[in-house]
């Protein structure tokens, strides 16, 4: 038997608490490796049919997608008020999305980032493969 929850406990949260956090953040980070060296850049996502999407104009996360190269998406939010906070953090495979239908039915979802690049549009996909996430307690 497991103690109650103190002040300042970390919780795990289910799969599912995650996907919704996610899913609701404003904006999260997609985190890749580029040339050697670990990099961060802050991204808009959107679920479509269980899997995370982002769009991008080419360049370094767009090379990084067409590798199929490992990536993290992470967001958290909290109150510092309160201190009560969570953290979510889900690790995958990027890859661009290449089909047609997909590309229309991801063009079709009402989704606008808050940066809209200039040149061409892609999307990405995001295929989880660890999810994971916690919450501080403050009951």
């Amino acid at each position: 038997m497991q103690p109650p929850p103190r002040p300042g406990d970390l919780v795990s949260l289910d799969p599912s608490t995650c996907v919704e956090l996610l899913e609701a953040a404003p904006w999260v980070r997609v985190a890749f490796v580029l040339d050697g060296a670990p990099t961060v850049l802050p991204v808009n996502v959107v679920l479509h049919q269980d899997t995370f999407y982002f769009q991008t104009a080419s360049g370094s996360k767009l090379g990084t997608a067409a590798a199929a190269g490992p990536v993290a998406l992470q967001a958290d939010g909290g109150d510092p008020a309160t201190r009560e906070g969570w953290s979510v953090l889900a690790q995958g495979t990027a890859s661009i999305v290449t089909d047609p239908e997909l590309e229309q039915a991801l063009w079709a979802l009402p989704f606008e980032p808050w940066a809209i690049p200039d040149q061409g549009h892609f999307w990405v996909r995001i295929e989880v493969e660890e999810l994971s996430g916690r919450r501080i307690l403050r009951p």
